[in-house]
Protein backbone atom coordinates (compact mmCIF):
# COMPACT_ATOMS: atom_id res chain seq x y z
CA UNK A 1 0.00 0.00 0.00
CA UNK A 2 1.08 3.65 -1.12
CA UNK A 3 0.31 6.57 1.53
CA UNK A 4 0.40 9.86 -0.62
CA UNK A 5 0.65 13.15 0.30
CA UNK A 6 1.16 16.19 -1.91
CA UNK A 7 2.36 19.43 -0.10
CA UNK A 8 4.19 22.52 -1.25
CA UNK A 9 7.61 22.22 -0.97
CA UNK A 10 10.54 24.52 0.42
CA UNK A 11 11.51 25.75 -2.76
CA UNK A 12 9.53 26.72 -6.16
CA UNK A 13 8.17 23.16 -6.76
CA UNK A 14 5.78 20.67 -5.95
CA UNK A 15 6.50 17.78 -3.53
CA UNK A 16 5.26 14.25 -3.52
CA UNK A 17 5.87 11.88 -0.82
CA UNK A 18 5.34 7.98 -1.17
CA UNK A 19 5.36 6.13 2.13
CA UNK A 20 5.49 1.86 2.10
CA UNK A 21 4.54 -0.02 5.15
CA UNK A 22 8.24 -1.49 4.73
CA UNK A 23 9.32 2.44 6.32
CA UNK A 24 10.60 3.10 3.00
CA UNK A 25 9.78 6.73 1.56
CA UNK A 26 10.29 7.97 -2.27
CA UNK A 27 10.35 11.64 -2.71
CA UNK A 28 9.57 12.96 -6.10
CA UNK A 29 9.59 16.51 -7.27
CA UNK A 30 9.40 18.44 -10.76
CA UNK A 31 12.34 20.89 -11.82
CA UNK A 32 11.15 23.89 -13.97
CA UNK A 33 14.17 25.89 -15.93
CA UNK A 34 14.07 28.70 -17.80
CA UNK A 35 16.72 29.56 -19.85
CA UNK A 36 16.12 32.56 -21.96
CA UNK A 37 17.14 33.30 -25.26
CA UNK A 38 20.92 33.68 -26.15
CA UNK A 39 21.81 32.38 -22.95
CA UNK A 40 25.30 30.42 -23.39
CA UNK A 41 25.66 27.03 -22.20
CA UNK A 42 27.79 27.64 -18.97
CA UNK A 43 25.46 30.08 -17.91
CA UNK A 44 22.48 27.65 -18.59
CA UNK A 45 24.16 25.09 -16.27
CA UNK A 46 24.38 27.40 -13.95
CA UNK A 47 20.84 28.08 -14.11
CA UNK A 48 20.47 24.64 -13.78
CA UNK A 49 22.69 23.82 -10.90
CA UNK A 50 20.68 27.09 -8.84
CA UNK A 51 17.09 25.23 -9.33
CA UNK A 52 18.61 21.62 -8.54
CA UNK A 53 20.17 22.89 -5.29
CA UNK A 54 16.64 24.58 -4.45
CA UNK A 55 15.02 20.66 -5.40
CA UNK A 56 17.82 19.34 -3.40
CA UNK A 57 17.95 21.43 -0.11
CA UNK A 58 14.14 20.81 -0.12
CA UNK A 59 14.20 17.23 -0.68
CA UNK A 60 17.02 16.81 2.02
CA UNK A 61 14.20 19.27 4.52
CA UNK A 62 11.60 16.90 3.82
CA UNK A 63 13.64 13.62 4.34
CA UNK A 64 15.24 15.40 7.76
CA UNK A 65 11.81 15.89 8.97
CA UNK A 66 10.91 12.41 7.86
CA UNK A 67 13.41 11.15 10.89
CA UNK A 68 12.64 13.44 13.21
CA UNK A 69 10.51 11.00 16.25
CA UNK A 70 7.26 10.98 17.37
CA UNK A 71 5.53 13.08 20.11
CA UNK A 72 5.33 10.34 22.77
CA UNK A 73 7.73 10.25 25.39
CA UNK A 74 10.56 8.16 26.00
CA UNK A 75 13.24 6.78 28.52
CA UNK A 76 16.97 7.05 28.60
CA UNK A 77 19.72 6.00 31.18
CA UNK A 78 16.84 5.92 33.77
CA UNK A 79 15.17 9.61 33.03
CA UNK A 80 11.67 10.20 31.58
CA UNK A 81 11.95 12.95 28.27
CA UNK A 82 8.40 14.24 27.02
CA UNK A 83 8.23 16.45 24.09
CA UNK A 84 8.41 20.42 24.28
CA UNK A 85 4.52 21.70 23.17
CA UNK A 86 6.36 23.76 20.34
CA UNK A 87 8.96 22.72 17.63
CA UNK A 88 11.80 24.83 17.14
CA UNK A 89 13.31 25.87 13.69
CA UNK A 90 17.01 24.15 12.46
CA UNK A 91 19.12 25.54 10.04
CA UNK A 92 21.13 22.69 8.41
CA UNK A 93 23.13 22.86 6.02
CA UNK A 94 23.09 20.39 2.81
CA UNK A 95 25.63 19.80 -0.13
CA UNK A 96 22.83 21.79 -1.77
CA UNK A 97 22.16 24.58 0.61
CA UNK A 98 20.71 25.42 3.58
CA UNK A 99 17.32 23.90 4.83
CA UNK A 100 14.97 25.16 7.14
CA UNK A 101 13.05 22.10 9.15
CA UNK A 102 10.94 22.01 12.73
CA UNK A 103 12.18 19.41 14.96
CA UNK A 104 11.18 18.31 18.31
CA UNK A 105 12.73 18.68 21.09
CA UNK A 106 12.53 16.55 24.70
CA UNK A 107 13.87 17.14 28.11
CA UNK A 108 13.97 15.32 31.38
CA UNK A 109 11.61 16.87 34.35
CA UNK A 110 14.55 16.97 36.47
CA UNK A 111 15.65 19.93 33.72
CA UNK A 112 19.09 19.83 31.87
CA UNK A 113 19.66 19.68 28.06
CA UNK A 114 17.17 19.04 25.46
CA UNK A 115 17.45 16.20 23.44
CA UNK A 116 16.49 16.05 19.71
CA UNK A 117 15.51 12.74 17.98
CA UNK A 118 16.21 14.31 14.39
CA UNK A 119 20.04 15.14 15.18
CA UNK A 120 20.40 11.60 16.10
CA UNK A 121 18.77 9.69 13.92
CA UNK A 122 19.94 12.06 10.95
CA UNK A 123 23.62 11.71 12.11
CA UNK A 124 23.91 15.41 12.07
CA UNK A 125 27.35 17.11 12.67
CA UNK A 126 27.41 20.23 14.14
CA UNK A 127 24.65 22.03 11.61
CA UNK A 128 25.96 19.73 8.95
CA UNK A 129 24.73 16.91 6.73
CA UNK A 130 27.03 13.77 7.26
CA UNK A 131 27.67 14.09 3.39
CA UNK A 132 27.69 17.99 3.37
CA UNK A 133 30.79 17.13 6.13
CA UNK A 134 32.35 15.11 4.12
CA UNK A 135 32.22 16.81 1.63
CA UNK A 136 33.58 20.05 3.14
CA UNK A 137 36.36 17.95 4.75
CA UNK A 138 37.75 16.09 2.17
CA UNK A 139 37.89 19.22 0.28
CA UNK A 140 40.17 21.15 3.16
CA UNK A 141 42.09 18.01 3.92
CA UNK A 142 43.31 18.92 0.23
CA UNK A 143 43.01 22.89 0.00
CA UNK A 144 43.35 25.84 2.14
CA UNK A 145 39.87 27.09 4.09
CA UNK A 146 39.81 30.03 1.54
CA UNK A 147 40.18 27.43 -1.41
CA UNK A 148 37.68 25.43 -0.05
CA UNK A 149 35.30 28.56 0.48
CA UNK A 150 36.08 29.72 -3.65
CA UNK A 151 35.70 26.06 -4.74
CA UNK A 152 31.94 25.43 -2.93
CA UNK A 153 30.61 28.55 -4.50
CA UNK A 154 32.34 27.98 -7.91
CA UNK A 155 31.51 24.72 -8.62
CA UNK A 156 28.81 24.13 -6.47
CA UNK A 157 27.00 26.83 -5.96
CA UNK A 158 27.38 26.73 -2.18
CA UNK A 159 28.24 29.36 0.26
CA UNK A 160 29.73 28.99 3.42
CA UNK A 161 32.05 30.77 5.57
CA UNK A 162 36.28 29.74 6.41
CA UNK A 163 35.29 29.56 9.75
CA UNK A 164 31.95 27.42 8.88
CA UNK A 165 34.72 25.18 6.92
CA UNK A 166 37.66 24.51 9.67
CA UNK A 167 35.03 24.02 12.69
CA UNK A 168 33.29 21.37 10.66
CA UNK A 169 36.45 19.90 9.66
CA UNK A 170 37.39 19.96 13.35
CA UNK A 171 34.51 18.08 14.17
CA UNK A 172 34.98 15.32 11.44
CA UNK A 173 39.22 15.36 13.08
CA UNK A 174 37.91 15.14 16.70
CA UNK A 175 35.71 11.94 15.73
CA UNK A 176 38.43 10.66 13.69
CA UNK A 177 40.29 10.67 16.55
CA UNK A 178 37.75 8.82 19.06
CA UNK A 179 36.79 6.04 16.45
CA UNK A 180 39.51 3.58 16.62
CA UNK A 181 41.20 1.87 13.39
CA UNK A 182 38.24 -0.07 11.64
CA UNK A 183 38.92 -3.92 11.17
CA UNK A 184 40.64 -4.48 7.17
CA UNK A 185 38.24 -6.65 5.75
CA UNK A 186 37.66 -7.19 2.05
CA UNK A 187 35.49 -5.36 1.14
CA UNK A 188 38.09 -2.60 1.59
CA UNK A 189 39.91 -3.30 -1.92
CA UNK A 190 42.62 -4.96 0.22
CA UNK A 191 45.30 -7.61 -1.41
CA UNK A 192 44.46 -10.60 0.14
CA UNK A 193 46.50 -11.81 2.96
CA UNK A 194 48.11 -14.89 1.25
CA UNK A 195 49.68 -12.24 -1.80
CA UNK A 196 51.54 -10.23 0.72
CA UNK A 197 55.05 -11.78 2.22
CA UNK A 198 56.59 -8.51 3.36
CA UNK A 199 55.81 -5.45 5.40
CA UNK A 200 57.61 -2.81 6.13
CA UNK A 201 56.79 -0.57 8.93
CA UNK A 202 59.01 3.03 8.52
CA UNK A 203 58.93 6.29 10.62
CA UNK A 204 59.95 9.89 10.32
CA UNK A 205 59.16 13.42 10.51
CA UNK A 206 59.04 16.67 8.71
CA UNK A 207 59.03 20.10 10.18
CA UNK A 208 56.05 22.45 9.91
CA UNK A 209 55.59 26.31 11.25
CA UNK A 210 53.94 25.87 14.92
CA UNK A 211 51.69 28.34 16.81
CA UNK A 212 52.46 28.40 20.52
CA UNK A 213 50.89 30.44 23.09
CA UNK A 214 54.38 31.84 25.53
CA UNK A 215 53.99 30.77 29.02
CA UNK A 216 54.41 34.25 30.02
CA UNK A 217 51.03 35.46 28.24
CA UNK A 218 48.85 37.45 29.60
CA UNK A 219 47.13 39.10 27.08
CA UNK A 220 43.25 38.07 26.66
CA UNK A 221 43.90 37.31 22.57
CA UNK A 222 46.45 34.46 22.17
CA UNK A 223 47.02 35.75 18.59
CA UNK A 224 49.25 38.77 20.65
CA UNK A 225 50.80 36.43 22.58
CA UNK A 226 51.95 33.67 20.57
CA UNK A 227 55.42 32.47 19.22
CA UNK A 228 56.32 30.57 15.89
CA UNK A 229 58.30 27.96 15.91
CA UNK A 230 59.23 24.80 13.82
CA UNK A 231 58.92 21.72 15.36
CA UNK A 232 58.57 17.85 14.07
CA UNK A 233 55.23 16.19 12.99
CA UNK A 234 55.73 12.46 13.15
CA UNK A 235 54.74 10.03 10.15
CA UNK A 236 54.30 6.48 9.62
CA UNK A 237 54.26 4.12 6.66
CA UNK A 238 52.84 0.70 6.67
CA UNK A 239 53.74 -0.95 3.36
CA UNK A 240 52.48 -3.77 1.96
CA UNK A 241 54.87 -5.70 -0.72
CA UNK A 242 54.33 -8.78 -2.62
CA UNK A 243 56.73 -11.99 -3.03
CA UNK A 244 58.79 -9.84 -6.05
CA UNK A 245 58.93 -7.36 -3.37
CA UNK A 246 56.71 -5.27 -5.66
CA UNK A 247 54.51 -2.66 -3.47
CA UNK A 248 50.59 -3.36 -3.35
CA UNK A 249 49.55 -0.24 -1.13
CA UNK A 250 50.86 1.86 2.28
CA UNK A 251 48.90 2.82 4.98
CA UNK A 252 49.93 6.37 6.77
CA UNK A 253 49.88 7.42 10.12
CA UNK A 254 50.67 11.23 11.15
CA UNK A 255 50.18 13.55 13.97
CA UNK A 256 50.71 16.96 14.84
CA UNK A 257 54.31 17.84 16.74
CA UNK A 258 53.53 17.20 20.24
CA UNK A 259 52.54 20.20 23.02
CA UNK A 260 55.16 21.36 25.31
CA UNK A 261 54.92 20.01 28.45
CA UNK A 262 54.13 21.66 31.49
CA UNK A 263 54.37 20.89 35.24
CA UNK A 264 52.93 21.73 38.28
CA UNK A 265 53.06 25.78 38.01
CA UNK A 266 52.14 25.82 34.40
CA UNK A 267 56.33 26.63 33.11
CA UNK A 268 57.24 24.76 29.70
CA UNK A 269 59.19 21.55 30.92
CA UNK A 270 61.05 21.35 27.37
CA UNK A 271 59.71 17.90 26.68
CA UNK A 272 57.96 17.34 24.01
CA UNK A 273 57.28 13.20 23.62
CA UNK A 274 56.40 11.47 20.94
CA UNK A 275 52.93 9.33 23.30
CA UNK A 276 50.20 10.07 20.65
CA UNK A 277 51.90 9.16 17.65
CA UNK A 278 53.39 6.01 19.05
CA UNK A 279 49.16 5.08 20.21
CA UNK A 280 48.48 5.57 16.68
CA UNK A 281 50.89 3.54 15.31
CA UNK A 282 50.62 0.44 17.67
CA UNK A 283 46.69 1.04 16.55
CA UNK A 284 47.73 1.05 13.02
CA UNK A 285 50.12 -1.93 13.09
CA UNK A 286 47.71 -4.15 15.37
CA UNK A 287 45.14 -3.51 12.31
CA UNK A 288 47.39 -4.34 9.71
CA UNK A 289 48.74 -7.78 11.59
CA UNK A 290 45.56 -8.77 12.24
CA UNK A 291 44.89 -8.81 8.78
CA UNK A 292 48.21 -10.41 7.41
CA UNK A 293 49.84 -12.33 10.27
CA UNK A 294 51.73 -14.33 8.06
CA UNK A 295 53.85 -11.64 6.67
CA UNK A 296 57.65 -10.65 7.72
CA UNK A 297 57.86 -7.69 9.18
CA UNK A 298 60.73 -5.21 8.46
CA UNK A 299 61.49 -1.82 10.38
CA UNK A 300 62.57 0.60 7.89
CA UNK A 301 63.99 4.22 9.18
CA UNK A 302 67.19 6.19 9.27
CA UNK A 303 69.99 6.48 12.09
CA UNK A 304 67.28 8.33 14.61
CA UNK A 305 68.20 6.47 17.67
CA UNK A 306 64.90 7.38 19.57
CA UNK A 307 62.86 5.34 16.52
CA UNK A 308 64.49 1.75 17.33
CA UNK A 309 63.25 0.63 20.24
CA UNK A 310 59.68 1.45 19.06
CA UNK A 311 60.04 -0.53 16.06
CA UNK A 312 62.25 -3.59 17.53
CA UNK A 313 58.94 -4.22 19.08
CA UNK A 314 56.74 -4.57 15.93
CA UNK A 315 59.29 -6.27 13.81
CA UNK A 316 61.63 -9.33 13.62
CA UNK A 317 63.90 -7.41 11.95
CA UNK A 318 65.59 -3.78 11.22
CA UNK A 319 67.20 -2.15 8.20
CA UNK A 320 68.98 1.56 7.92
CA UNK A 321 67.71 3.12 4.97
CA UNK A 322 70.59 2.09 1.98
CA UNK A 323 70.23 5.25 0.74
CA UNK A 324 70.84 7.03 4.24
CA UNK A 325 74.19 4.91 4.83
CA UNK A 326 74.92 5.30 0.48
CA UNK A 327 74.85 9.41 1.55
CA UNK A 328 77.12 9.05 4.25
CA UNK A 329 79.70 6.95 1.94
CA UNK A 330 79.53 9.84 -0.71
CA UNK A 331 80.44 12.58 2.53
CA UNK A 332 83.19 10.21 3.28
CA UNK A 333 84.44 10.30 -0.31
CA UNK A 334 86.92 12.88 0.04
CA UNK A 335 89.15 11.17 2.45
CA UNK A 336 89.68 9.00 -0.03
CA UNK A 337 90.65 11.27 -3.27
CA UNK A 338 94.44 9.34 -3.11
CA UNK A 339 92.74 5.99 -4.49
CA UNK A 340 93.99 4.79 -7.96
CA UNK A 341 90.98 6.06 -9.86
CA UNK A 342 91.38 3.94 -13.62
CA UNK A 343 91.51 4.96 -16.66
CA UNK A 344 88.11 6.62 -18.24
CA UNK A 345 86.58 6.77 -14.81
CA UNK A 346 85.33 10.31 -12.95
CA UNK A 347 86.24 11.75 -9.58
CA UNK A 348 83.33 10.09 -7.91
CA UNK A 349 84.69 6.03 -9.35
CA UNK A 350 85.89 5.11 -4.83
CA UNK A 351 82.44 6.29 -4.00
CA UNK A 352 80.15 4.30 -6.57
CA UNK A 353 82.17 1.49 -5.75
CA UNK A 354 82.13 1.87 -2.52
CA UNK A 355 78.12 1.81 -2.52
CA UNK A 356 78.00 -1.11 -5.19
CA UNK A 357 80.01 -2.57 -2.89
CA UNK A 358 77.88 -1.77 0.22
CA UNK A 359 74.72 -2.74 -1.09
CA UNK A 360 75.68 -6.69 -3.13
CA UNK A 361 78.54 -7.97 -0.29
CA UNK A 362 78.12 -9.79 2.18
CA UNK A 363 80.43 -7.98 5.54
CA UNK A 364 80.88 -4.50 3.11
CA UNK A 365 79.66 -2.25 6.28
CA UNK A 366 82.16 -3.89 8.53
CA UNK A 367 84.90 -3.46 5.64
CA UNK A 368 83.74 0.34 4.68
CA UNK A 369 83.89 1.41 8.38
CA UNK A 370 87.16 -0.46 8.72
CA UNK A 371 88.29 1.53 5.65
CA UNK A 372 87.09 5.00 7.44
CA UNK A 373 88.60 4.88 10.85
CA UNK A 374 91.86 3.33 9.01
CA UNK A 375 92.09 6.14 7.00
CA UNK A 376 91.42 8.28 9.67
CA UNK A 377 94.45 6.89 11.96
CA UNK A 378 96.42 7.25 9.05
CA UNK A 379 99.61 9.57 8.85
CA UNK A 380 98.40 11.11 5.37
CA UNK A 381 97.09 14.47 6.15
CA UNK A 382 93.64 15.20 5.79
CA UNK A 383 91.81 18.94 5.10
CA UNK A 384 89.48 19.84 8.36
CA UNK A 385 86.48 19.90 5.72
CA UNK A 386 86.79 16.15 4.66
CA UNK A 387 88.53 15.05 8.24
CA UNK A 388 85.16 15.67 9.77
CA UNK A 389 83.23 14.30 7.06
CA UNK A 390 84.99 11.10 7.49
CA UNK A 391 84.67 11.74 11.33
CA UNK A 392 80.87 11.60 10.71
CA UNK A 393 80.60 8.86 8.62
CA UNK A 394 82.32 6.83 10.60
CA UNK A 395 80.27 7.16 13.68
CA UNK A 396 77.08 6.65 11.82
CA UNK A 397 78.26 3.35 10.17
CA UNK A 398 79.71 2.00 14.15
CA UNK A 399 76.21 3.61 15.47
CA UNK A 400 74.23 1.11 12.74
CA UNK A 401 76.63 -1.16 11.65
CA UNK A 402 73.88 -3.79 13.08
CA UNK A 403 71.29 -3.17 10.44
CA UNK A 404 73.20 -3.00 7.39
CA UNK A 405 73.91 -6.48 6.07
CA UNK A 406 72.19 -5.24 2.30
CA UNK A 407 73.13 -8.06 0.64
CA UNK A 408 71.11 -10.68 2.81
CA UNK A 409 68.47 -8.38 3.67
CA UNK A 410 67.98 -8.37 -0.40
CA UNK A 411 68.42 -12.22 -0.74
CA UNK A 412 65.57 -12.58 2.13
CA UNK A 413 63.31 -10.26 -0.47
CA UNK A 414 63.34 -8.11 1.95
CA UNK A 415 63.06 -3.51 1.22
CA UNK A 416 65.99 -1.87 1.58
CA UNK A 417 65.05 1.54 1.33
CA UNK A 418 62.67 3.91 3.48
CA UNK A 419 61.44 6.13 0.19
CA UNK A 420 57.51 5.34 1.22
CA UNK A 421 58.14 7.06 4.67
CA UNK A 422 60.56 10.14 2.85
CA UNK A 423 57.74 10.32 0.40
CA UNK A 424 54.66 10.33 2.64
CA UNK A 425 56.67 12.79 5.02
CA UNK A 426 56.25 15.34 1.86
CA UNK A 427 52.78 13.97 0.53
CA UNK A 428 51.09 14.39 4.17
CA UNK A 429 52.88 17.06 5.93
CA UNK A 430 54.94 19.49 3.45
CA UNK A 431 52.19 19.04 0.82
CA UNK A 432 48.91 20.85 2.81
CA UNK A 433 50.75 22.11 5.88
CA UNK A 434 53.46 24.42 4.55
CA UNK A 435 52.32 26.43 1.97
CA UNK A 436 53.25 30.05 1.52
CA UNK A 437 52.97 32.25 4.88
CA UNK A 438 51.19 28.73 6.70
CA UNK A 439 51.81 28.31 10.37
CA UNK A 440 48.93 26.08 12.41
CA UNK A 441 47.87 25.80 15.63
CA UNK A 442 48.39 22.33 17.36
CA UNK A 443 44.48 21.16 17.61
CA UNK A 444 44.08 22.43 13.48
CA UNK A 445 47.26 20.79 12.34
CA UNK A 446 46.55 17.32 14.65
CA UNK A 447 42.84 17.11 12.61
CA UNK A 448 44.26 17.67 9.00
CA UNK A 449 47.42 15.15 9.55
CA UNK A 450 44.86 12.49 10.68
CA UNK A 451 42.53 13.47 7.87
CA UNK A 452 45.32 12.86 5.08
CA UNK A 453 46.84 10.59 6.46
CA UNK A 454 43.66 8.33 6.28
CA UNK A 455 42.43 10.02 2.64
CA UNK A 456 45.55 9.02 1.07
CA UNK A 457 46.08 5.23 2.86
CA UNK A 458 45.13 2.11 0.76
CA UNK A 459 42.03 0.42 1.43
CA UNK A 460 39.15 2.80 1.30
CA UNK A 461 40.13 4.13 4.70
CA UNK A 462 38.82 7.42 3.97
CA UNK A 463 35.30 5.72 3.41
CA UNK A 464 36.04 3.29 6.62
CA UNK A 465 36.14 6.13 8.56
CA UNK A 466 32.58 7.49 7.50
CA UNK A 467 31.09 3.90 8.25
CA UNK A 468 32.76 3.64 11.64
CA UNK A 469 31.54 7.31 12.91
CA UNK A 470 27.74 6.81 11.53
CA UNK A 471 27.47 3.34 12.88
CA UNK A 472 28.25 4.43 16.60
CA UNK A 473 25.31 7.05 17.78
CA UNK A 474 27.33 7.16 21.05
CA UNK A 475 30.88 8.38 19.54
CA UNK A 476 28.80 10.70 17.60
CA UNK A 477 26.64 12.31 19.71
CA UNK A 478 29.86 12.72 22.58
CA UNK A 479 31.43 15.02 20.11
CA UNK A 480 28.59 16.96 18.40
CA UNK A 481 26.99 18.23 21.48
Amino acid sequence: MLYRLRQPGHGPCLMEILRKPDGSITFQTMVSVTVPAGTSMLEAEDLLMGKINEAGATLTGHLLTARDASAQPFEREGRRFTAKSKKEVRHVETPYGCAVVWRRAFQSSLGGVCLYPMDETACLMGAATPKFAQMVSRKLVELPAAEVVRDLNENHARSVTVDFVQRLTGLVGALAAAALPAPLTDDQDLPEPEAIKVISIGVDGACLLMNQRRTDATAPDQRKDRTREWRTAMVGAITLHDEENVRQGTFYAACAPPVEEVDEEGKGTGKKGKAAFWATMDREVAAVKARYPGASYVGLSDGAADLLPWLAGHTSVQVLDYYHASGYVHAAAPAFRHEAVPKGEGSDYWAQEACRHLRYDPGAAAGLLAAFEERLASSRRLGEAARTALEKSATYFRNNLGRMDYAAYAAAGLPLGSGVTEAGCKLLVKKRLCGPGMSWGFTMAGHLLRLRALAHSTGQRWQSLWKEILTKPALLATKTT
